[in-house]
């Protein structure tokens, strides 16, 4: 009985042996503590480094780039003519090359620079003007609206025709210059005090006689 008993004991653990070493059939994933890993695998886990590489990538300037080009503005010099103190006076002012007689005509109405090189000077020309100007050989018609000359005092007219002539016969292929009115010439007061006879052309030297030297 009692060797009975001792080869069943046997053969349970044995099974149990078995049981306990077989392949197992879980396809758990265990995770083992560090602590519970040999001495070996222990030291290679602490002592292996891991390198880590910075890559700076550097944009290359490129022969290609865009070019911003600015426009130069080319400018140029044009005697206008201003009026000090009951005379005429030259001043030299930058228009945008080529300055065209739409331009010139412009400065003149507008009046003078602000500032030093404007100071005491005024145009007699009304800041309404409606004017015209047609250059053939050598000619410059300045045609005007009827008010142009009704709305000046006869000082003025003569100022502001001697403004006209003397301004525009200093730009290149201009020597004389006649007036018309809404198309139809007209007699205009020269630098002396007499009048030119309609359709007649008027020149620089004609009034000549009422420039003067700025101040200063």
């Amino acid at each position: 009985m009692t060797r009975r008993r001792l080869s069943i004991s046997v053969v349970l653990v044995a099974g149990l042996s078995l049981v306990s070493c077989g392949v197992p059939t879980s396809s758990e994933v265990l995770s083992i503590a560090e602590s519970e890993l040999p001495t070996e695998l222990r030291l290679e886990s602490t002592t292996t480094s891991t390198t880590t590489t910075t890559t700076t990538s550097t944009v290359p300037e490129t022969a290609n780039e865009t070019a911003t080009t600015i426009a130069e503005v080319v400018s140029e010099p044009v005697e206008i003519y201003y009026i000090s103190a009951n005379r005429v006076v030259a001043t030299n002012l930058s228009i945008v090359s080529p300055a065209t007689t739409a331009q010139v005509l412009a400065a003149l109405v507008s009046g003078p620079p602000s500032g030093e090189a404007g100071l005491g000077l005024r145009t007699a020309l009304p800041k309404s003007l409606d004017a015209s100007v047609f250059i053939t050989k050598g000619v410059a018609q300045i045609d005007t609206s009827a008010e142009f000359l009704t709305e000046l005092t006869p000082i003025d007219q003569r100022l502001a025709i001697a403004q006209l002539v003397l301004t525009f016969t200093r730009r290149p292929g201009v020597g004389q210059v006649v007036f018309s009115v809404e198309g139809e010439f007209v007699a205009v007061p020269r630098g002396r005090g007499d009048l030119a006879k309609p359709g007649t052309a008027v020149s620089f030297d004609e009034y000549a006689s009422l420039i003067t030297r700025a101040s200063g």
